[in-house]
Parts: structure tokens; C-alpha cells; sequence
């Protein structure tokens, strides 16, 4: 019995570190498209290292799964979540690395970070932030449940926020005039990283849902079943 009880403390701190890494990528995803305001020469190299980054992001994702597998202290409902809140935070990795790829596919580079990217990095990365915050809570959440609260709180007035940005630069990219035939590809590639970016912030808001989730059940009160 004192051999189990082991076994599933040490399984719980493993789970926290992993969710704690991975959180870390998807703020260190999005400090990296922020960057992009700053100096925009650096896109090719930013899209690289954003490449290593989802692939490091994939790799924990796979360490979580592996983890599950081997953990039969839990009910299949909760694998469910665990498994669902990593690949949702893994999504937001890929969705920054995504939509700075799709940067550069238009021949013709700006010289800085097209308007509407800009705006919806600093969203991006204020709620990469706060879901660090909030799964950081996840170790002590007898004592940080009120944190983890207002963390979920404030990532879904960023998707809300979102939302506006979203509709506001659809709007302008399909309804103001075409000056130059290159304009075209341009505005196509644009609409599609503005869509690629505000699927990435519902990523934020299902993390912050799942986050809640295990607010509400009190899963990671492994000392109730151990003890």
C-alpha cells in the first residue's frame, strides 16, 4: 500500500513538471511571434526556431500520453482531460508556429509585422502567460485554487478580445479594394493567419476550460486517494 502511495506521488509531480514545460513552450511560442514586432528581418529564423519549438512541444505531449498509459490510479474520464488539456496546449505551439510560417509565403515581405498579426500577438501572448500562471497553480490547489480562478477568468476575456480583432480585420481584408493584382495572394495569405490566430486563442480559451475542470473536480488532489 505505502509502494502505490509512492508510485502515484511521484506519477503527480511528473504530470506537474511535464504540463509546467509544455506551458513554458507556449509562452516561449508566443514571446517569439511578439519579437516579430521589433525586428522582422528575423522572420525566416524565427519560423525555424518556432519549428523546433513544436516539435519539443510534441515531445512532451508524447511523454504525457506514455504517462497515462502506464497510470491505472485513474478513472478513464480523467485520462480523458489530461489528455485533451495537453494536446489543446500543444495546439497553441502549433498554431503560433503555423501562422508565422504561413508569413512567409507572400513573395512580397513588408518590412513590418503586418498590423493585424501584431494585435493578435499581444492577446496571444498575455493568455500563453496566464495559462503558465494557472497550470503553475495545479501543484497547490488547496491554496491556489482562487489564482487558477481568475488565470481562466482573464484567458477567456482574451478570446473574447480576440473575437473582436477578428471580425474588425476580416471586415477591412474583405471589403477594402484591391489596388495591385500581387495585393491578392497577399490578402489570402493575411485572412488565413488572422483565422490561423484566432483558432489559436479558442485553443487558449479550451486550456482555460480544462483548467477549470480541474478546479471544479479537485483532480489533482492526489493526497484524497493516497491518503
Amino acid at each position: 500500500m505505502i509502494y502505490e502511495k509512492n508510485i502515484s506521488l511521484l506519477r503527480e509531480k511528473k504530470y506537474f513538471s511535464l504540463f509546467e514545460n509544455l506551458a513554458g513552450k507556449a509562452v516561449e511560442a508566443a514571446e517569439l511571434l511578439e519579437e516579430l514586432k521589433a525586428n522582422y528581418s528575423t522572420l525566416s529564423q524565427i519560423s525555424q526556431e518556432l519549428n523546433t519549438l513544436e516539435d519539443e512541444a510534441d515531445l512532451v505531449v508524447h511523454q504525457i500520453i506514455q504517462e497515462l498509459i502506464y497510470d491505472h490510479s485513474r478513472e478513464g474520464e480523467e485520462k480523458e482531460d489530461i489528455r485533451y488539456f495537453a494536446h489543446n496546449l500543444d495546439n497553441v505551439v502549433d498554431g503560433v508556429e503555423k501562422a508565422v510560417n504561413r508569413l512567409t509565403f507572400t513573395h512580397r515581405q513588408p518590412s513590418t509585422l503586418p498590423e493585424p498579426v501584431g494585435e493578435f500577438s499581444t492577446v496571444v501572448l498575455e493568455a500563453s502567460r496566464e495559462i503558465s500562471r494557472a497550470v503553475g497553480c495545479l501543484r497547490n490547489l488547496s491554496t491556489e485554487e482562487e489564482t487558477l480562478e481568475a488565470c481562466c477568468i482573464r484567458i477567456n476575456e482574451l478570446e473574447n478580445e480576440a473575437d473582436k480583432i477578428n471580425r474588425k480585420w476580416l471586415r477591412i481584408l474583405m471589403t477594402t479594394p484591391i489596388k495591385e493584382p500581387d495585393e491578392f495572394l497577399e490578402r489570402v495569405v493575411l485572412k488565413e493567419i488572422v483565422d490561423i490566430l484566432e483558432d489559436t486563442m479558442d485553443q487558449c480559451e479550451d486550456v482555460a476550460n480544462v483548467l477549470d475542470t480541474f478546479r471544479v473536480k479537485k483532480l489533482f488532489f492526489y493526497y484524497d486517494r493516497c491518503f
